[in-house]
C-alpha cells in the first residue's frame, strides 16, 4: 500500500540519500514558508488553528470558475453571474475538508518523502523538454500562473498524502458476496415496458382561453415580453493580420531567410519510397511450427512470383493477408525511413526499382517487397520557397509591430477615452461599426463575440457615458476596444404584439392541464383493475436500466423500474412537465445473470467505489464535528468578489 511504502521511506537510510539526488529545489525555501497565513483579516476562515488565506481562496475560487466556463463554452453566463455566494461556500467547504484532512494526516505521522514529490512533479507532460524534465521550464511555467515553487510542490505533497490517507481508510473495502448478486440481478435486469401517452396536442381543442385571462397575464408577466437590451458600437481590432498589410519584405530579406532556412534543413524533403509487398502472416510470439509453416508459405509464393514478375499486384490481391493493402495489388504508398518496421525498412531502403526482395522476417510475419518508386531527396529551390517565406517573414514581422503596438493602443484607449481615432491613427488601423449587439452575442461581429468584450460594452460607462472600453484581450493576438454610438434599453413590447403568443402559450398550458388530469383518471383505473380506454399503450420494449434512456422517455425509466415485480402488470405515471402524461406498463420482469464473471467483476468494481466513498464520506464527515472552524464572513465575501475578477480587468 501507498501508506506502508510512505513510512518506509520516511525511515532508514534510502531516504537520506535519495535527497542527495532531488531535482526540485526544496531546500532554497523554509518551512515556515508554507504555514505563513496572517491574522484573521488576512483569513477567509481557520481551521483547528491553520488559516485558509483569501489568496488561497481567490486560486480555489478562479480555478472553479474556469472550469465551469470551459464545461459550458459558448453557453456559460459572464464571471458575475457565476460567482454565487453559494459557489463560494461551496469552494469555501472543500478546502475546509481538505484542510482538516491533512491536519489528520499529518496527525497520523503521514510523511511523503521529497523523493516521491519529485516522482510526482518530474512525471508531468508541461514539465518535458523532449520527454525529459526540464527545470528551467519548470519554473518557467510556475512562474507564468504566479506560483512560487515552493508553494507547489508543498501542493504535490498534500495531494500525495491525501491520496495515501484514503487509501488506508478505504483500501480494506470487503464486497459482500449476497450484495454483489444483488447488484448483478438488479443492474441488469430487464423489463418489458409499453408506454401510454396522454399528449396536450390531443386536448387543445377542448382547450379554452378568453381574452381576460389573456390580458392578466400579461399584466402580471410584463418583464418576459421585453425587448432585449441593445447596442451598436464602433470598434477598433487590433491584430498581427491586420498590421501586417503594411509589413515590407524585400528579396534581400527573403533570399536571407531562405539562406537561414536552408542551413536548418526546413525545406529538405528526405528520400522516400514506394513498395509493394505480398504478407503472409505469423505472430513473433506464434509456436515454432505455425512460424515454419508459414515461410514455407512465403516461399512458395515467391516462387511463382520470380516466375511471373509482372503479376506482382494480382499475386499480391490472391495472397497477401495484410488487408490494408491487398486489394490494392500490395501498394503501400510512399514512405521515408522511420515509417516501417526496421527490417522492412532495411530491405525496402536496399532494393533499386523494380527489385524485389526475398523473404523478409518481421514480427508480422514473412515479406516478400517490391520497389516500384524511389523519390531523392530534395532541396526546395529559392522560387519554389518563396511564396512560404515571405508569409513567414512577414508574419514574424507582424507579431513584433503587434507586441510594440499594443501598448501604445491599450495606453491611447485609456488616455482619450472620448473617442477611438487617436488609438486607430496611431496603430494606422480603422475604425469598424458594429451591427446590433444584445447580452447574447455580437453575431457577424466575431472580434466583438467575446464574453469579455460583452460585457464591457454594456458597462454604464461605456453606454451612458459614451467612454471608451479598455483594450481587451478577446483571443490570442486580438486586442479590441469599442465605444458606443447608440443603444436601447429593455422595454415592455406593446400588448397587441404578443397577444396571440400568450393566448398560444396559454392554451398550450391548459391542454397540458388536460391531458394530465386524463392520463392520471387512466391510471387510477388501470391500478383498480378497471377498463381505461383512453390509455392507448406502444409496442412492448424489453430494457434495462443502462439501456431504457434510447426507448423510454428519461422521466418514466425510474418509475418503471420502482415498480413490484411480483405484482404483474404493473402501472406508473409521470408528469411530462409541457409535453403532457406518460403511464409506463411493465408486463415482464428479469433479473440479471449472477454467473457472468465480466458482469459480476463490474458489479463488484461499482459497490467498491460506493462502499469506498461512503467509507471516506463518513470519515469526513466525522473530523469536520470535531474541528474547530471559523469562517470569517467579511474576509470570504471581500475575497469572493476580488476572487472571481478576471485578473486582467
Amino acid at each position: 500500500m501507498i501508506l506502508e511504502r510512505f513510512r518506509e521511506m520516511s525511515q532508514g537510510w534510502l531516504a537520506k540519500s535519495l535527497l542527495v539526488l532531488i531535482t526540485i529545489p526544496f531546500a532554497l525555501f523554509g518551512v515556515d514558508y508554507y504555514f505563513r497565513s496572517g491574522g484573521a483579516s488576512d483569513s477567509v476562515a481557520n481551521v483547528d488553528g491553520v488559516a485558509i488565506t483569501q489568496a488561497r481562496f481567490n486560486e480555489s475560487l478562479r480555478g472553479r470558475l474556469d472550469e465551469l466556463r470551459n464545461m459550458l463554452g459558448q453557453n456559460a453566463p459572464d464571471i458575475a453571474q457565476m460567482n454565487t455566494p453559494q459557489l463560494r461556500n461551496a469552494v469555501l467547504q472543500h478546502m475546509v475538508d481538505q484542510t482538516v484532512l491533512q491536519s489528520r494526516a499529518l496527525g497520523i505521522g503521514l510523511a511523503v518523502p521529497d523523493r516521491l514529490v519529485a516522482d510526482r512533479i518530474n512525471a508531468i507532460d508541461a514539465f518535458k523538454d523532449k520527454g525529459v524534465f526540464s527545470q528551467a521550464r519548470y519554473e518557467q511555467i510556475l512562474k507564468a500562473q504566479g506560483l512560487a515553487p515552493a508553494r507547489f510542490e508543498q501542493d504535490v505533497r498534500d495531494e500525495l498524502s491525501l491520496q495515501a490517507y484514503q487509501e488506508s481508510i478505504t483500501g480494506s473495502a470487503v464486497m459482500p458476496r449476497v450484495a454483489v448478486d444483488a447488484i448483478t440481478r438488479l443492474g441488469n435486469q430487464s423489463r418489458e415496458v409499453s408506454i401510454a401517452n396522454f399528449t396536450p396536442d390531443a386536448f387543445l381543442d377542448k382547450a379554452k382561453v378568453d381574452d381576460k385571462a389573456v390580458r392578466a397575464w400579461y399584466d402580471t408577466h410584463v418583464d418576459q415580453y421585453r425587448t432585449e437590451e441593445r447596442v451598436q458600437v464602433e470598434y477598433v481590432a487590433l491584430t498581427p493580420e491586420a498590421l501586417s498589410r503594411d509589413v515590407q519584405v524585400s528579396d534581400a530579406d527573403l533570399h536571407k531567410a531562405y539562406d537561414e532556412q536552408v542551413a536548418q534543413k526546413r525545406f529538405n524533403s528526405p528520400e522516400q519510397r514506394r513498395a509493394s509487398h505480398i504478407l503472409i502472416t505469423a505472430k513473433a510470439s506464434a509456436p515454432a511450427a505455425e512460424r515454419a509453416a508459414a515461410k514455407a508459405r512465403a516461399e512458395q509464393v515467391l516462387a511463382e512470383v520470380k516466375a511471373h514478375p509482372d503479376q506482382f499486384a494480382k499475386l499480391a490481391e490472391k495472397y497477401s493477408q495484410d488487408p490494408g493493402s491487398a486489394k490494392q495489388g500490395g501498394d503501400l504508398g510512399l514512405f521515408g525511413r522511420g515509417a516501417m518496421v526496421k527490417p522492412f525498412e532495411d530491405a525496402a531502403f536496399s532494393l533499386k526499382a523494380g527489385e524485389t526482395s526475398g523473404i523478409v522476417t518481421s514480427d508480422f510475419g514473412y515479406h516478400i517487397i517490391r520497389l516500384t518508386e524511389i523519390k531523392a531527396e530534395h532541396t526546395k529551390s529559392f522560387e519554389e520557397a518563396s511564396a512560404d517565406l515571405a508569409r513567414d517573414v512577414r508574419t514574424q514581422r507582424a507579431a513584433k509591430k503587434f507586441a510594440e503596438a499594443a501598448e501604445t493602443f491599450s495606453n491611447l484607449v485609456f488616455e482619450q477615452s472620448g473617442s477611438l481615432k487617436p488609438a486607430a491613427d496611431a496603430v494606422k488601423l480603422d475604425v469598424q461599426k458594429s451591427g446590433w449587439i444584445t447580452r447574447k452575442g455580437a453575431g457577424a461581429d466575431a472580434a466583438l463575440n467575446n464574453q469579455k468584450v460583452i460585457t464591457a460594452l454594456f458597462a454604464p460607462e461605456v453606454v451612458k457615458d459614451k467612454r471608451n472600453t479598455a483594450a481587451i484581450e478577446a483571443a490570442p493576438n486580438l486586442l479590441v476596444a469599442a465605444r458606443a454610438v447608440a443603444y436601447e434599453p429593455a422595454t415592455p413590447r406593446p400588448f397587441a404584439e404578443v397577444s396571440a403568443q400568450i393566448q398560444t402559450q396559454l392554451q398550450r398550458t391548459e391542454a397540458t392541464r388536460l391531458a394530465t388530469e386524463a392520463g392520471e383518471a387512466a391510471l387510477a383505473a388501470l391500478k383498480a383493475g378497471q377498463p381505461a380506454p383512453a390509455a392507448v399503450f406502444g409496442e412492448a420494449k424489453t430494457t434495462t436500466r443502462a439501456t431504457a434512456a434510447a426507448s423510454l422517455p428519461p422521466a418514466v425509466v425510474e418509475p418503471a423500474f420502482k415498480l413490484d415485480p411480483a405484482k404483474l402488470p404493473g402501472y406508473a405515471g409521470v408528469a411530462l412537465s409541457n409535453s403532457g402524461y406518460a403511464i409506463a406498463r411493465v408486463s415482464k420482469v428479469e433479473d440479471g445473470r449472477t454467473d457472468d464473471a465480466t458482469v459480476r467483476a463490474q458489479a463488484e468494481q461499482a459497490l467498491k467505489r460506493s462502499l469506498e466513498q461512503g467509507e471516506f464520506g463518513s470519515v469526513v464527515a466525522s473530523l469536520r464535528k470535531t474541528a474547530s472552524v471559523t469562517v470569517h464572513k467579511a474576509a470570504l465575501d471581500a475575497a469572493g468578489s476580488r476572487g472571481g475578477a478576471d485578473p486582467e480587468q
